[in-house]
């Protein structure tokens, strides 16, 4: 029983100081990230894929609390500069797509218009083609009949009907 308080006791006393010892290299690692720009590290939170981005912008905030309040303000600034202007590219790169997708359904519609123009213009001279063989065929059509459509198709009709009584 006591053997294992004493074991207990070293395992917690280990624990602990490894815990500190991670925390001081933490600490070690956030001063030296001082000497780096705030610019390179924006650039760097931008760039990092989204895990990532969270570990480096903790790691940015503890850098500002070290920071006085003047670099923490340049900062910050600095920071919110490069967000807005990342916002505008994202916008102006949207906005392009956009329209290029806009011209791209223009002319996929205007190639969609132009092929049913050419479909029914071989469809109208399919059907004439085919009235005109049924027209010359023997036995259709006597050729004193004139085409059907006004006064000729009336004078037609009365030819080709017998008087009535």
């Amino acid at each position: 029983m006591k053997l294992t308080k004493i074991a207990l006791s070293l395992a917690l006393i280990g624990t602990l100081s490894l815990a500190m010892a991670e925390d001081v290299a933490t600490t070690d690692t956030t001063t030296t990230d001082t000497t780096v720009s705030v610019d390179a590290e924006i650039e760097a939170i931008q760039a990092a894929p989204a895990q990532e981005r969270v570990r480096l912008m903790n790691q940015f905030k503890r850098r500002l609390m070290q920071m006085n309040e003047a670099e923490r303000s340049a900062a910050i600034a600095a920071m919110q500069e490069k967000m807005q202007a990342s916002q505008t590219m994202q916008a102006t790169t949207t906005a392009d797509a956009q329209a290029q997708k806009a011209m791209v359904q223009t002319r996929a519609n205007e190639i969609q218009m132009q092929t049913n123009e050419e479909m029914n213009q071989m469809q109208n001279m399919n059907q004439h083609q085919f009235a005109n063989q049924v027209m010359n065929m023997p036995g259709n059509a006597p050729a004193s009949v004139a085409p059907m459509g006004g006064g000729a198709a009336a004078q037609s009709m009365n030819v080709n009907m017998p008087a009535r009584r």
